[in-house]
């Protein structure tokens, strides 16, 4: 070979040495879609990354800007493919039935997300997962099958079709030849998707999420069998009532000064299979009413006094207790006074009376009105408490089923007693300023589960 061709050899041989492969062509890992708003900083902190080895990861330089519908590869998930997409965690999911569900390891789902602490996934929280092929280790979207007490293998393949080698495999279970009571086993193409829930439950949800403070939380159970779940949301128990066959419903407030944070949303359900089964616990995160504050008030000194409120408040409280099964009202709730363009005072905010500091807050929603204003009842119901307060005055409570009450204060005139069914629309009493006041107002609340709500 000629001298200048074997120089030309060795410098191409050079050249090809030292010229790196394009980033682009050495990635792997799954896939992020760029969505508006993000930026290249924001996407490498949400899966842990540094800014600079994700753009090299992607061939490009760390001010480049990022086109919404981009596909880029998050480096560092070896083994994990597939586009990833996010979706909220419902009651009952874990990271065990997130990984048989969507065909991801325990392991990857845990960096993806960054979890801190497996065992406290709450529910509503957004959760990061792999479509499509997965770590390859399970079959995605999959279904769910707990093993009941005293179940062996042979019975569960009976029940599930399968052999009890494949349902080994499946579940990555080869150097256990048993399966233990409650665990869940990945069935694929068959029944429900994978959640920690017994059998006859089929779903859980809470409404609205976050739960926030001075609102009103639905909690729905769909589930088989004839016999109501029970629970507690936080510190207040659940009355489940059921609105269909296998429909049950609990409506329950939150109190307004409640610490804002996780709080546990607890259910037990009976007759489901299994001593191990028939329970569950999940964080439900319990956000800021963000309320304000209002003036310092002045009133009378007996009406702060914890001797008289005390009681009181006991008293008011052991009346709005019960929940009655009969749910009398149909539709939304009407407004009990006719001034309804503005309002002096809403729910919720801070109170300070006579300079003692902010350790109230306003329970109940302000109307306008001077004395002898109308006052009309919103819904149809049942009045429980017909009768003069010290702190509260002239006060009608009026049940309407389902743990739901509703309460008026400071009346001028009572035109209803105890025992009293009332109708929507009709007239249950009149403004007045009687009780804690500083001029004449109706002063309304809401009641669900034992806590004054919102009534907006």
């Amino acid at each position: 070979m000629q001298r200048w061709a074997k120089a030309v050899l060795i410098l191409s041989l050079l050249v090809g040495w030292i010229v790196p492969v394009s980033a682009d062509a050495q990635a792997e890992g799954p896939i992020y879609v760029v969505e508006a708003g993000d930026t290249l900083w924001g996407i490498a902190f949400k899966f842990g990354l540094d800014a600079a080895q994700l753009a090299e990861a992607n061939g490009m330089t760390l001010n480049e800007g990022l086109a919404v519908g981009r596909e880029l590869v998050i480096p560092g998930f070896q083994g994990v493919s597939g586009v990833l997409a996010t979706r909220s965690v419902e009651f009952g999911e874990t990271l065990q039935s997130l990984s048989l569900r969507h065909g991801l390891t325990i392991p990857s789902l845990t960096r993806l997300n960054r979890v801190v602490n497996p065992e406290r996934l709450f529910v509503g929280q957004d959760v990061i997962y792999a479509q499509g092929q997965g770590d390859g280790l399970l079959i995605a979207e999959s279904a769910a099958r707990q093993v009941s007490s005293g179940e062996t293998d042979i019975e569960l393949s009976m029940r599930t079709g399968l052999s009890a080698w494949a349902l080994r495999t499946i579940n990555d279970r080869t150097s256990r030849m048993w399966s233990l009571p409650g665990e869940m086993l990945s069935v694929p193409a068959a029944g429900r998707p994978t959640t920690a829930l017994p059998p006859d439950v089929e779903s859980v949800s809470i409404d609205p999420l976050p739960a926030r403070q001075g609102r009103t939380s639905e909690v729905e159970v769909r589930m088989q069998g004839e016999e109501a779940p029970t629970g507690a949301l936080g510190p207040w128990e659940l009355g489940f009532m059921a609105t269909e066959p296998g429909r049950w419903v609990a409506l329950q407030g939150v109190h307004a000064m409640a610490e804002p944070g996780m709080i546990d949303l607890h259910l037990s359900f009976g007759g489901t299979a299994g001593p191990m089964a028939n329970e569950f616990a999940q964080p439900v995160y319990l956000a800021s009413g963000d309320y304000g504050f209002d003036p310092i008030l002045t009133v009378p000194d007996e009406t702060i006094d914890p001797e008289i409120t005390g009681p009181e408040n006991e008293q008011v409280a052991a009346l709005v207790a019960p929940v009655t099964p009969e749910r009398m009202w149909d539709g939304p709730f009407l407004y009990p006074a006719p001034y309804t363009e503005s309002f002096p005072s809403l729910f919720g905010s801070r109170r300070n009376y006579n300079g003692t500091g902010y350790d109230y807050y306003h329970a109940g929603l302000d109307f306008y009105g001077g004395t002898g204003t109308q006052i009309t009842a919103p819904a149809r119901g049942q009045v429980v408490f017909a009768g003069p307060l010290t702190v509260r005055g002239n006060t009608t409570i009026v049940d309407h089923g389902w743990g739901i009450y509703t309460v008026y204060l400071h009346q001028s005139e009572i035109m209803v007693s105890t025992g009293d069914s009332v109708e929507p629309g009709e007239t249950i009493g009149l403004v007045g300023a009687t009780g804690r006041v500083t001029g004449p107002h109706l002063h309304w609340e809401v009641w669900v589960g034992g806590v004054p709500v919102d009534p907006l």
